[in-house]
């Protein structure tokens, strides 16, 4: 079968390897779409120093096989992958924490972007009838869902939302469903896209970091400053957002980065006086998969909205390279792995 390899810069490898035979408790997927996610983009442009690594984990596809013992699905029917599921039996799961699970199940370092993969029937999750570009889309809303529940967002309260990409547009519609009062989103002018979706999907300022003052921006919507921030652009974003928090306020960040991108620095002092929280969602486990379908379904998240381009899988390459550098239009990019 074939399956993508990369090592930055962009180097990509399609490579025909063994196709994988599901094991006691697995279940084989027939891989028919994946998403580009921020982390492969990430891991092509900047992770070297560990040689070729497996790209994809936004997986819609249907079973294929079955390993021994698996009950309560059947081949033929379409699925997503939780690309890290809790264990189930040791003693945070066991303590009712599966949040701080001492033994996640995941894919194993498997490539999505490939034609097939085994996972844990754990991990799997019955999709229904919807398009498997839906269910691969369903993974980052997700991680938006994991984000916006981390940053506990009260009813009529103003949130920020730092980054348009596809986690942060989901998120602008969550923190809308939550409650909150009004929406800020934040991000560079290139992404043209991107913030002109945010602004249809109910943000109520835009604000392009490179071109305006944040705290200036953020004061004329927010004069007091902001309840909550969710930040999903990269670590250096994080600082920014402490100024414009009002006490009391949490600063949620799913946002990653490498190559020295990943140290930050604050004013202890201020952070402490205002009396904020920093909390990590990291989105592991990769749970609330059927509370994303449903949102999908009724159409709260609309497919056509986000996905702007898709790509064949040996062209794996050029998909990425649209997602990490054609700012002006792409959105979701997804691999059809079929």
């Amino acid at each position: 079968m074939k399956a993508a390899f990369v090592k930055s810069p962009f180097i990509f490898d399609l490579r025909e390897i063994a196709k994988p035979s599901p094991g006691t408790g697995e279940v084989l997927i027939d891989i028919k779409a994946c998403g580009v996610c921020g982390t492969d983009v990430h891991i092509a442009r900047i992770n070297a120093e560990n040689g070729f690594s497996a790209l994809g984990h936004e997986i819609g596809g249907v079973v294929a096989e079955l390993g021994n013992g698996v009950i309560g699905i059947s081949v033929g029917e379409r699925v997503a992958v939780e690309n890290s599921s809790p264990c189930g039996r040791c003693v945070p799961c066991e303590n009712g924490d599966p949040e701080t699970c001492e033994n996640f199940l995941h894919l194993g370092g498997q490539p999505g972007m490939a034609e097939f993969a085994v996972a844990p029937v754990q991990s799997v999750v019955k999709a229904g009838e919807m398009e498997y570009q839906e269910i691969a889309l369903a993974e980052p809303l997700t991680v938006a869902l994991h984000v916006t529940r981390t940053a506990d967002i009260p009813f009529n309260s103003d949130v920020l939302i730092m980054g348009p990409g596809t986690i942060g547009l989901m998120a602008v519609v969550v923190a809308r469903r939550m409650g909150a009062r009004r929406v800020i989103l934040a991000g560079r002018s290139h992404s043209k896209a991107r913030l002109a979706l945010g602004k249809r999907l109910g943000a109520d300022r835009i604000i392009e970091v490179d071109r305006e003052n944040l705290a200036d921006a953020v004061a004329s919507v927010c004069p007091k400053g902001v309840h909550r921030a969710i930040v999903t652009s990269t670590p250096p974003s994080i600082p920014l957002v402490f100024p414009v928090m009002r006490y009391g306020g949490i600063v949620a960040f799913i946002g990653i980065d490498w190559g020295g991108q990943q140290n930050i620095s604050f004013d202890a002092n201020e952070f402490h006086f205002k009396k904020l929280q920093l909390r990590a969602s990291h989105a592991v486990p990769n749970s609330m998969f059927p509370m994303a379908f449903d949102l999908i379904r009724r159409g709260e998240i609309k497919p056509s909205d986000f996905i702007s381009h898709t790509f064949p899988l040996k062209e794996a390459k050029e998909a990425s390279e649209v997602a990490a550098h054609d700012k002006a239009s792409a959105i979701k990019v997804m691999i059809d792995c079929t």
